[in-house]
């Protein structure tokens, strides 16, 4: 009986290590395209840059409210 919380417990740990691992994923992908930004033109540059500065948390918003029109 004493093994049965460990496997609630399992894949708890695993759902928490996987979204740090999405927005680890999320922030290289964002830095990597700012660097990308910096071989544009001052004007482009900073259209770019702009195109580029969502946190995260407001990504997943996005996606959350984009997933709930389609189901309409």
């Amino acid at each position: 009986m004493n093994a049965r919380p460990h496997f609630t417990l399992l894949p708890a740990c695993l759902l928490v290590l996987a979204g740090c691992t999405n927005q680890q994923l999320y922030s290289a992908i964002q830095d990597n395209r700012r660097q990308e930004c910096a071989k544009l033109p001052q004007p482009q540059y900073e259209e770019c840059l702009r195109d580029y500065d969502t946190s995260y948390e407001e990504y997943l918003r996005a996606g959350e409210d984009g997933a709930g029109a389609q189901g309409d």
